[in-house]
C-alpha cells in the first residue's frame, strides 16, 4: 500500500513539473507583475496615479485604457504575493487544460469585465475609489475552476485526498480576494463569473471533459 502511494505522489509531482515547465502565459503573466510592481515602488512612482483603476478618470477623461492596466499593479507586496501565489497555484494548471492562448484571453477578459463591473456599481452607488490588482483576473480562473469542478463532482467524491487540496486551495482563495480589509468584491465577482462562463462554453458546450492535470 505504501509504495501504491508512493508511486503515486511520485506521478502526480512529475506531472506538475511538466505542467510548469510549459506554463509560458502564467510565468510571463506574474513576472510582468512583479516587474511593474518593483518600477511602480521605485523609478515609476507615477504608474499608480496614471494607471490605476479611477472611474471618474475613465468616464470624465476618456482614459479607459486604465480598466486594462489596473490589473497589472498592486498595492503593497502582500497583495502582491497573495494574487501570485494564486496564479502559479491555479493558473498554471488551467493553462495546460485550455491551451495558451485561450486562457490569456480569459485571463484579460476577467481582469476587465471585473473592473467594468466595479465601475457600474461606483456610478449606481456614487461610490468614489480607487482600484488595482490582478484579482479580477485571478478570479477568472477560479471561475473556470469551479466549472471544472461541478462537471466532475462524482470523481472528487471518490479520491479524498484531491477533494481536500481543492477545498483547501479554493477556501484561501476566496479569503484572499473576498475577505481581506479592502477587497473590492465586485471585481473579483466580475472575472469569476466570467472565468465561469468561460468554463460553461470549454467544457459542457464543447464538451472538453478531460482530465485537469495537476489538480486530478
Amino acid at each position: 500500500m505504501s509504495e501504491n502511494n508512493n508511486s503515486s505522489n511520485e506521478e502526480f509531482f512529475q506531472r506538475q513539473q511538466e505542467i510548469y515547465k510549459s506554463a509560458y502565459v502564467t510565468i510571463f503573466l506574474v513576472i510582468i507583475n512583479v516587474l511593474l510592481f518593483g518600477l511602480s515602488t521605485t523609478i515609476i512612482p507615477g504608474l499608480y496615479s496614471g494607471w490605476v483603476m479611477y472611474t471618474e478618470s475613465v468616464l470624465g477623461n476618456g482614459e479607459f485604457y486604465r480598466i486594462f492596466t489596473a490589473t497589472f499593479l498592486h498595492a503593497d507586496i502582500n497583495h502582491l504575493f497573495n494574487n501570485m501565489l494564486i496564479l502559479l497555484a491555479v493558473g498554471a494548471v488551467i493553462e495546460h487544460y485550455m491551451g495558451h492562448l485561450l486562457y490569456f484571453i480569459m485571463y484579460i477578459l476577467a481582469g476587465i469585465c471585473g473592473n467594468l463591473l466595479s465601475m457600474a456599481y461606483e456610478v449606481r452607488g456614487d461610490v468614489v475609489r480607487v482600484s488595482l490588482g490582478a484579482s479580477g483576473c485571478v478570479m477568472g480562473i477560479v471561475g473556470f475552476m469551479v466549472v471544472w469542478i461541478v462537471i466532475n463532482r462524482k470523481l472528487l467524491i471518490k479520491d479524498k485526498s484531491m477533494l481536500f487540496r481543492l477545498l483547501l486551495l479554493l477556501f484561501f482563495v476566496i479569503e484572499a480576494c473576498f475577505f481581506q480589509s479592502g477587497a473590492n468584491t465586485q471585481a473579483h465577482l466580475g472575472g469569476f463569473l466570467t472565468g465561469f462562463v468561460f468554463g460553461v462554453i470549454n467544457i459542457i458546450v464543447f464538451k472538453n471533459r478531460k482530465n485537469m492535470e495537476g489538480i486530478a
